[in-house]
């Protein structure tokens, strides 16, 4: 085992836990990144298993298969992401509008009844 894989699988183990201690979601998204820790711990592991993978599929290299997997796999991600923030923008606005119009006062002056 060469000094590098201890460290990446610690890296990986510490933001699996990180996930499940500060950014649970669902139960598939916890399954999820279960699976993708596993499949990563056991690529740092065995480095020439992605190659074999790699040349089961047609990709010469498994960085090649990695950087294939991982390229759609961040897009995907910040797609939920964005997806995920403009929910929170739309419930923060329909809270706000809602404080705004409960909180509303009348001009001294002016012809409308108070609330």
């Amino acid at each position: 085992m060469i000094p590098a894989q201890p460290i990446l699988v610690g890296l990986l183990a510490a933001l699996v836990v990180l996930y499940f201690a500060r950014l649970r979601s669902r139960a598939t998204d916890g399954l999820l990144v279960g699976l993708c820790f596993v499949f990563a711990a056991l690529l740092v592991i065995r480095p020439t298993m992605a190659t074999k993978i790699a040349n089961a599929v047609g990709i010469g290299r498994g960085v090649d298969l990695i950087f294939y997997l991982a390229i759609p796999g961040l897009a995907l991600m910040v797609l939920l992401l964005f997806a995920r923030t403009r929910d929170l923008n739309s419930k923060l606005t329909a809270t706000l509008r809602e404080i705004a119009i409960s909180n509303a006062r009348v001009h001294p002056g002016s012809s409308e009844p108070p609330r």
